[in-house]
């Protein structure tokens, strides 16, 4: 676990292409301070904000799927997995291995992009509160993860780089392009008594959606979401839900990786 962690890490932070999304992070990052150039502050939940939320959320879940799915048919195309599979180490630990070391290589590069944007609005003056600034790098850090686990899921089970690729943009086109109008279009036959029991098993099923829900909470826009929303706004403005996010997320994760090194443990044997 620890030699495909360092792997991963070094093979990540050599590449070119992971120095190209400092300068598309930072590029993105900044031109969102400049258009909130006008506002007094940049706190609470605005238009804005939404804007910024909406963006991350598009790009993020996208660039992890592809980059996951690729760091394993990448080994399987190539044959490297093929000797790899020789060691005596198992599949869990290995996709564990590289989830970890792939993920800090992602937050690494993140942050510094986080910080330089910080920087340059620091610089031309733009007013960003410190809970703004937390509460958008775990919003990112936490879809950096659910996706980037996907990914790699999704990787162990193409075979081709290119099964990898179709896999990863239709599972991004279902959960973050399509999801609403999924939602809408099964709730016209659900009974309106059970539309809120729905609503909340759907944020359970859809990583990215959750994370959506929870952090508008917590920057005060819960009232966006409707009635329909009132229990599960209640629970998420409690203190402990940022626990219970942990919990999710550490079951959501696990189970993905475990899902992931059952099928590469099945590959081995064939």
């Amino acid at each position: 676990m620890k030699t495909a962690f360092l792997t991963e890490w070094r093979t990540t932070l050599r590449q070119p292409s992971s120095y190209t999304f400092v300068i598309l992070w930072t590029s993105v990052i900044s031109l969102l301070f400049l258009l909130n150039r006008g506002l007094p502050q940049f706190e609470g939940y605005t238009n804005m904000l939404g804007t910024i939320i909406n963006l991350l959320l598009y790009l993020l879940p996208l660039f992890m799927l592809i980059i996951g799915s690729l760091s394993i048919t990448n080994e399987v195309e190539s044959g490297q997995w093929a000797i790899i599979s020789t060691y005596p180490i198992s599949a869990i630990r290995y996709i564990s291995g590289k989830f970890l070391g792939q993920l800090v290589a992602q937050i690494a590069i993140f942050t510094l992009s986080f910080g330089i944007s910080i920087l340059i609005s620091t610089v031309l003056q733009f007013s960003v509160s410190l809970k703004w600034i937390i509460l958008i790098y775990l919003f990112s850090i936490f879809l950096q993860s659910f996706f980037l686990g996907l990914g790699i899921l999704l990787g162990s089970f193409a075979s081709t780089r290119w099964q990898a690729l179709m896999g990863s943009v239709t599972v991004w086109f279902i959960l973050i392009m399509m999801w609403a109008s999924l939602l809408i279009a099964i709730l016209q036959f659900i009974p309106y008594p059970l539309i809120p029991n729905i609503l909340a098993l759907s944020l359970l099923i859809n990583p990215a959606e959750l994370l959506r829900v929870f952090f508008v909470v917590q920057f005060g826009g819960g009232a966006v979401f409707g009635q329909e929303f009132d229990t599960v706004i209640s629970l998420l403005e409690l203190p402990v839900s940022f626990p219970l996010l942990g919990i999710y997320s550490f079951l959501f994760i696990a189970a993905v990786l475990g899902a992931a090194g059952w099928k590469l443990e099945r590959r081995k044997m064939n």
